[in-house]
């Protein structure tokens, strides 16, 4: 079963940064001993002047993103585009420079288990260290359960939060704040100790996101779904059969009719993929694009999120049927049909079914 991991919407987290810094200069500004009184202080009286700018700053080393997307049987995929928004979230904040997300799957079995966030701290916007390590581990805290306490991975000192949501791990390397979660404690524990082994011994990773395809038998699309029946389209001497649509790169294709309250009202397709062709999801992401546009008459395609999928959809010009695709794995599934809100209503009790365990 895919592990669903959605980080934290952006207006759920604390803006930790911005407060403690204000915190931070508000405290240096009213203990500061600049040997005046109450009545000659700069910043009051008829002649008020706004108090200097106290310097501050934290250097930290350049560490590239390619160093943290490491570790032994791990890979970093494409997260939702809700996800990545969430983690843009945090550049509102002076501190961050930039912010990514990805999904972490293993590499054993192409299953995910996690989610992974790395911001980059801009040093020079950070006042002081305990500014710093109360950001990080704000972080942290606002991911997992509001506390945290200190442990020992790989020979490096973490934080780790549990919540309802899982564990949450974090630590930074150089300008860089790492956090993964994940749903099972031990899980998160081993893939966070052998991405920090694998920054220990230098190891560089893929920048691109890669999420690893896992081959499943076609039969596995077709599973029971309450609001819809996949009914066998019959040999072509008992009745016209529709023309399957062509796949680059698919090595099998088979189609159903997709029955509502006993009539066809759509027709949906599976096909399995060739792995030298798409060694990755985001390798066949054009090709379902260029699916579902040629499906649909050439019309554009949009792009739309159905519960823990990305979905390709487009209504049909001319004449055409309207189609909308997705991927299950290492299947690629499509559905089209006459009316568009149908064929959107196929897709998500679809997608609903095949993630139900």
């Amino acid at each position: 079963m895919t592990i669903q991991e959605d980080p934290p919407r952006p207006g759920a987290r604390a803006r930790w940064p911005a407060s403690l810094l204000v915190v931070t200069l508000v405290v240096a500004g009213c203990t500061a001993d600049d040997g005046g009184t109450e009545s000659t202080r700069p910043d009051q009286g008829p002649k008020a002047v706004a108090l200097p700018t106290l310097a501050g700053g934290v250097e930290l080393g350049e560490v590239e993103l390619a160093r943290i997307l490491v570790g032994e049987a791990l890979s970093f995929g494409s997260p939702l585009p809700s996800e990545q928004a969430a983690a843009d979230s945090f550049t509102v904040d002076p501190e961050v420079g930039s912010a990514v997300a990805r999904r972490v799957y293993s590499t054993l079995d192409g299953q995910q288990i996690g989610a992974l966030l790395v911001l980059t701290i801009d040093g020079a916007a950070v006042f002081d260290q305990g500014v710093l390590d109360a950001f990080v581990s704000g972080v942290v805290d606002s991911f997992g359960g509001g506390t945290h306490e200190e442990a020992v991975l790989a020979g490096r000192t973490v934080l780790r939060s549990s919540g309802p949501g899982g564990t949450v791990i974090g630590f930074r390397e150089g300008n860089q704040l790492v956090v993964m979660r994940g749903s099972d404690d031990g899980v998160i524990a081993g893939a966070v100790a052998r991405q920090l082994a694998g920054i220990a011994a230098g190891t560089t990773g893929s920048v691109d996101p890669v999420t690893p395809l896992v081959a499943l038998p076609i039969d596995a699309a077709f599973v029971a779904v309450p609001t819809v029946a996949f009914q066998t389209i019959p040999p072509d001497e008992e009745e016209p059969a529709p023309e399957p649509p062509a796949l680059p790169g698919a090595t099998g294709v088979q189609g159903r009719y997709g029955v509502v309250a006993g009539e066809r009202r759509t027709t949906v397709w599976a096909f399995t993929l060739d792995a030298a062709v798409y060694p990755s999801a985001e390798a066949v992401t054009p090709a379902i694009a260029a699916l579902v546009s040629a499906r649909t008459g050439g019309a554009s395609t949009e792009v739309v999120e159905v519960v823990d999928r990305v979905v390709q959809r487009a209504t049909g010009t001319g004449g055409s049927a309207s189609a909308a695709a997705f991927r299950q794995q290492g299947l690629v599934l499509l559905v089209e049909g006459a009316d568009p809100a149908q064929v959107d209503a196929v897709v998500s009790a679809w997608i609903v079914a095949l993630t139900t365990p």
